[in-house]
């Protein structure tokens, strides 16, 4: 007889503590085998999620203060899968996009063919023609949603799934029909399953092994050892012997609560840190943006080689929400502010100064002085912010983890052309900018009769005078520096970690004042370096 399979993911020891020192997981144990569904059950607070974190973002935790301990952690992520709650299906592709993306990145991928994303929606049993080009995957409802996340996750070819709540809207019918999909899947393909419930229709249908994670001892608990019959949904149980587990499991887990739910997590020592760990934390929010900056200057052009249907995804939809949707706006404040500023500087001159002589002798040079620093201001607020709380939603719903769970670099795919993007569209608003303010001020010049006024206005652009020229290169240098300083704080604000949903809103705002402050530091330096000399 052969030595048995090793197992797809063992734990031993597992400590979770909070950043006060209270301790959320405290040694836990659990070896899953291949072909395996396990069920963790368990109150709010008890530490599901947590768990989840452990094995799908360890770094993060840590970052955030858990004191996370092991004596084993045996897993592969290259084979471990993740259906968040609700699905955390990818909002910027179709249906058919999501099942691509995970076929594109699978281990082993072969190129894409037409109909296999309709052959994995009929493996969830889904109809294939939600597959056709242009299906939103706002169109499906809650089960359709949580269907497709299967199929995505299965499309990947991990050997490892963790399900977290994956019965979240569903009907009793819904939720009976998922749990002998898992199970129809566990078979077919071999792999093994961790499911995080509430559900004990879910669980008690899916289950080769029960465990409760403990409000009282805060570790798991198996339930039924030794007599728990396996998976209801599977053939053999019938309806009797199914409601007297549902039964027994649900009496269970309800008096577990009743007795501990209201348990707070126990104390322990507050996690120490050294200063230089109190000083990086510090630091972070400072570091970060050039730290994009330099993950994506390195990785765009890698990205765009190896996946430029991806690249091409993800740049066209920052583009389209900070370029040419707001377009119209740039335009009207544009002239707007190029009229408004050459008419009153027309109209408080110089004593005695024709308005058509000082119009003449000011030419473009306020569109040269203003152009970069107000383009860059309302880029910030209205197109940055717009890149950001899209980044930060995809954090925030979990299409970031799962995109992680399906073997996608975030940094790759999301970060690098994000950043790119960003950074050409502020140029392209730059210009487009100048172009409006000078179009203001032609109006200006028309009204008072100046002849060759688009030559004149242009001229501190096109052919400068000798004197000017530091100027038009002070706003061209400013006009680049600002590209990719605010590309890179966009984008690592926005992608940085979002527990909750007020974390997005914070993620904008902090955005729009460091943003805001690199401007007015830059336009100050130069005056000084530019003026000055």
């Amino acid at each position: 007889m052969g030595d048995p399979a090793p197992a797809t993911l063992d734990v031993r020891g597992l400590r979770v503590a909070l950043p006060d020192g209270r301790v959320l997981i405290d040694s836990v144990d659990l070896s899953i085998a291949p072909g395996e569904v396990v069920v963790l059950l368990g109150g709010s607070g008890a530490g599901k999620s947590t768990f989840a974190r452990v094995l799908f973002e360890r770094d993060e935790l840590e970052s955030a203060g858990f004191d996370v301990v092991a004596a084993r952690l045996d897993l592969d992520h290259g084979q471990l899968g993740l259906v968040p709650q609700r699905g955390a299906l990818f909002d910027h592709l179709d249906v058919r996009g999501n099942l691509e993306l995970a076929l594109r990145h699978a281990d082993g991928a072969q190129p894409v063919t037409d109909g296999e994303a309709a052959a994995w929606l009929s493996r969830v049993g889904l109809d294939p023609k939600l597959a056709e080009p242009g299906t939103p995957v706002t169109s499906l409802s809650g089960g359709q949603a949580q269907r497709v996340a299967v199929a995505r996750v299965l499309a990947s070819r991990r050997k490892l799934l963790f399900l977290d709540e994956p019965s979240v809207g569903l009907d009793p019918h819904r939720v009976r029909v998922l749990a002998r999909l898992i199970r129809e899947q566990v078979r077919a393909l071999g792999i093994s399953v961790i499911v995080v419930t509430h559900d004990v229709a879910l669980a008690a249908g899916v289950a080769d092994r029960l465990f409760l994670l403990s409000l009282e001892h805060r570790r798991l608990e198996q339930l039924f050892a030794g007599r728990w019959p396996g998976a209801l949904e599977d053939p053999g149980h019938d309806a009797a012997e199914r409601g007297r587990w549902l039964v027994e499991l649900e009496g269970a887990l309800v008096d577990h609560l009743e007795t501990h739910g209201d348990r707070a997590p126990p104390d322990g020592p507050p996690r120490s840190r050294s200063v230089l760990t109190k000083l990086a934390r510090i630091a972070e929010p400072l570091l970060a943006p050039f730290r994009v900056a330099a993950i994506s200057l390195v990785r765009a052009p890698v990205q765009l080689v190896r996946h430029p249907r991806d690249f091409a995804i993800v740049a066209r939809r920052v583009v389209a929400q900070t370029l040419l949707r707001p377009l119209p706006f740039y335009a009207i404040v544009s002239t707007l502010i190029g009229y408004t500023v050459l008419f009153v500087i027309s109209k408080v001159g110089g004593a005695g100064v024709r308005p058509d002589a000082l119009l003449r002798q000011i030419g473009g040079s306020y569109v040269v002085a203003l152009a970069p620093a107000l383009s860059a201001l309302l880029f910030v607020a209205a197109s940055g912010s717009a890149t950001n709380a899209w980044l930060g939603s995809m954090g925030l719903t979990k299409q970031t983890l799962a995109l992680d769970a399906l073997g996608v670099d975030r940094r790759s795919y999301l970060w690098a052309p994000a950043w790119l993007a960003t950074a050409i569209c502020y140029l392209a608003v730059a210009a487009l900018f100048a172009l409006g303010m000078i179009a203001g001020g032609w109006l200006v010049c028309r009204s008072y009769g100046v002849p060759d006024a688009w030559e004149l206005l242009t001229g501190d652009f096109l052919d400068p005078r000798p004197e000017r020229l530091r100027y038009a290169m002070r706003a061209g240098f400013l006009v680049w520096i600002y590209a990719w300083g605010i590309a890179s704080d966009v984008v690592a604000k926005g992608g940085g970690s979002k527990p909750e949903a007020d974390a997005v809103t914070r993620g904008m705002t902090a955005s729009v004042v460091a943003c805001t402050l690199w401007v007015v530091a830059w336009e100050l330096l130069t005056v000084l370096v530019v003026f000055g000399g």
